[in-house]
């Protein structure tokens, strides 16, 4: 080959190159991003780790390296069944995803205390004796970081029932006391209903759980919690156990299993995504002893990876799945996941359904620089929000963003699901407004309400995903579905208002903006908002400026000044906006928003700061809480001897009284009628008018006088002459 041949070879491949290769890597990012969204988290006792199924995790180190490690103390399986799983956009099984997207926190021998409280683990073994703590499972969730999980699976309760010390006693009851294991369930029962010496029955540990986790995860999170399944062939087997004891065994596990069912309903019933799948069926046929079991016989002594060596104690490997059993609960918890995925829950949740009338998808920032106070302050707005849209035929769904968005909350009317959801908020990471967007937008896109609405609460410009005007006309592609955008801005760590204000402005739908500069405002201005949803019309102004405003009514007053500020009434709000455009120099410059409750007249007194010019915009609403009436009076001399006088009331017409010189008489009289601009009104000819009908009325006075006169004359003359 010669030189220029190698020559032109290597350009050609480094021009496809620089052609497919961003292609190529833009793909992997992009299908890396969606497997990281998806995440799922197993917890639980043995039955869930995959004790007696090995090789677990760990175990392959020397002795003295695996009794540090708490995946080997915890007997975590690499074959167990939660491992199995798959999720649609996730390559290959959890466990070839393990703290990717899978994160395993079972351990073997765990209660329900252990998802709150760390476990103890004893050893014994190779010569190597002592105990370490296995963190407490809730732990895992703080291992996401940002990451949500989506799905939670769990068997949990079997130790808290003491199955182990039911199996021991079993195998005792038939050669020395037939009437141990009666005693011994007896005694479970009594615990799991009333519990003991004062503590907390099994029944209420259980739910408690259940609410623990949703606490840790989220209210998004998908809790799926596996039942238990008959743990003995009803024949029995020639030694421990007879079909009595197998009966006995047995039932109890079902009735076990009914409970859970029954607790996990309730819960659902208060608004928690958990679902029960049992196991009874797929292990029917399969219990220990049978021909084809699934879960181990009773093995006395100790196997090779037991924690501690015994020739009496039953190896904890026994009455657990084996690897049959393991693929026998996955294939049961994937149809549920499967089923789940389907219509994403609605048919396993219908209780986290829409609204036929109205659908609210409420979007909140819980970016890093929300933390603390604001996000404090959100939580207890939300719930606010939640508390009076909820009192209406309305649903809400909750969507949060930072660098990706997430649907905390499906729609639903379920006031305590959904501010479970709120209070689980925490902060951190970019500012991905698209992000949030795009979830609600996709959310209402499936909804069959009459009446779709985004509310948008950020605390400043987005540094992630669509900014600037992208961002502008992919709100506009929303708005121009139906969809209704109310935009909540709190700008109080913002060095420069104006840019975040606009855009907000501009993706809000008209006069659906509002804004914030304290934290503890946020309560009052969700509240305006849900208010507005519900259906209370607003008169909007804006007065953009250099003015001072004040609006009085019932005794209280809105007012702009420093000296009596005031921007909150039980009739209305005032707000303010920094000035994009350079209308003047003022102490004040800044763009005053009143939202007035429509139903009244209200006075409006503006009164001149600076030099410059006004521009003055009413707005009214229709009956659907459009604002369909838009009125503009704009670039009004002003002079800080200007007062102008105003009525905020949908009548016909708008009027602007102006005294240029503040001698308390009118100058100039602007009108506006509906959707119109405001035009100078010149009452010259009122004057003319006025004078011609004075005029008229001298002229018929004095016609009326010479009338009198002459009769009075005449009848004078009358009189004489008689």
């Amino acid at each position: 080959m010669t030189v220029k041949k190698i020559v032109t070879s290597l350009l050609c491949c480094i021009i496809v190159s620089s052609v497919f290769l961003p292609i190529i890597t833009v793909n992997v990012h992009a299908e890396t991003t969606a497997e990281e969204s998806r995440i799922m988290v197993s917890l639980g006792d043995s039955y869930s780790s995959g004790e007696g199924i090995e090789p677990f995790y760990g175990q392959n180190e020397p002795t003295a390296d695996k009794v540090k490690n708490q995946d080997w103390l915890a007997h975590r399986s690499e074959k167990s069944w939660p491992g199995r799983l798959t999720l649609e956009g996730v390559n290959g099984s959890m466990a070839q995803n393990r703290n990717d997207n899978w994160f395993f926190a079972a351990t073997s021998g765990a209660v329900t205390d252990n998802l709150t409280h760390t476990q103890r683990k004893e050893y014994n073994i190779d010569g190597i004796k002592g105990s370490r703590n296995i963190d407490k499972q809730l732990a895992v969730f703080k291992e996401l970081g940002d990451k949500k999980a989506e799905y939670v699976t769990i068997t949990i309760g079997g130790n808290d029932a003491q199955f182990t010390d039911v199996i021991t006693k079993a195998a005792l009851s038939f050669s020395i006391n037939p009437g141990l294991l009666t005693d011994k369930l007896n005694s479970v029962w009594d615990e799991f209903y009333y519990g003991v010496d004062g503590g907390k029955s099994i029944r209420d540990r259980l739910h408690q759980s259940y609410y623990d986790i949703q606490d840790a995860a989220g209210a998004q999170a998908k809790i799926i919690v596996a039942g238990y399944p008959k743990l003995l062939d009803p024949k029995g087997s020639k030694v421990l156990f007879n079909e009595r004891d197998a009966a006995l065994i047995n039932d109890s596990v079902s009735r076990f299993n009914d409970e859970i069912q029954s607790i996990i309903k309730s819960c659902k019933a208060d608004g928690m995504k958990i679902c029960f799948v049992s196991v009874e069926e797929a292990f029917d046929g399969h219990g220990a002893y049978s021909s084809d079991a699934f879960l181990n016989k009773v093995e006395f002594g100790s196997n090779s990876q037991d924690l501690e060596s015994s020739f009496i104690v039953p190896s904890a490997y026994s009455m657990h799945p084996n690897e049959q059993g393991a693929q026998a609960y996955a294939n049961c918890v994937q149809a549920k996941i499967d089923e789940i995925e389907k219509d994403n829950g609605k048919t396993e949740w219908p209780l986290m359904s829409g609204s036929d009338e109205r659908d609210i998808a409420l979007v909140l920032d819980v970016s890093g620089s929300m933390g603390g106070t604001p996000m404090n302050e959100t939580k207890n707005a939300s719930e606010r929000f939640i508390n009076t849209v909820l009192k209406e035929d309305s649903s809400i769904g909750v969507v949060t963003y930072d660098n990706t968005s997430m649907c905390i909350a499906d729609f639903c009317m379920n006031e305590r699901y959904l501010k479970n959801a709120i209070q689980n908020l925490n902060s951190g990471g970019g500012t991905n407004m698209e992000a949030g967007l795009s979830q609600a937008y996709s959310m209402l896109q499936s909804s069959n309400a009459k009446k779709k609405i985004i509310v948008l609460m950020s605390d400043g410009e987005p540094n992630e995903g669509k900014t600037g005007d992208e961002l502008i006309e992919f709100a506009e592609t929303i708005k121009n579905e139906g969809i209704y955008i109310y935009t909540l801005g709190f700008f109080s760590n913002s060095n420069d208002k104006t840019s975040p204000q606009a855009l907000l402005e501009s993706i809000a739908s008209e006069g659906c903006h509002f804004e914030v500069d304290d934290a503890d405002d946020l309560i009052f201005f969700f509240g305006d908002i849900a208010d507005q949803i519900n259906g209370q019309k607003y008169i909007y102004v804006r007065i953009a400026c250099p003015v001072d405003v004040t609006v009085k009514y019932n005794g209280e007053t809105l007012c702009s000044t420093e000296e009596n500020l005031n921007t909150r009434t039980a009739f209305g709000s005032l707000t303010f906006e920094e000035n994009e455009k350079e209308f003047s120099t003022g102490r004040d410059n800044r763009v005053k928003i009143l939202r007035l409750k429509e139903g009244t007249d209200y006075d409006i007194q503006i009164e001149g700061n600076g030099s410059g010019y006004m521009d003055y915009t009413i707005r009214f609403m229709d009956d659907t809480g459009e604002y369909t009436d838009l009125r503009k009076f704009d670039d009004i001399k002003i002079t800080e001897q200007t007062v102008i006088d105003t009525v905020a009331t949908n009548s016909d017409s708008t009027i602007l009284n102006v005294d240029e010189n503040g001698d308390g008489k009118y100058d100039l009289k602007y009108k506006a009628t509906e959707n119109a601009e405001g035009e100078l009104v010149d009452d010259t000819y009122l004057i003319y008018i006025y004078i011609a009908v004075g005029v008229v009325v001298l002229i018929l006075i004095v016609v009326a006088a010479i009338i009198i006169t002459k009769h009075l004359k005449a009848k004078k003359s009358k009189l004489s002459g008689n």
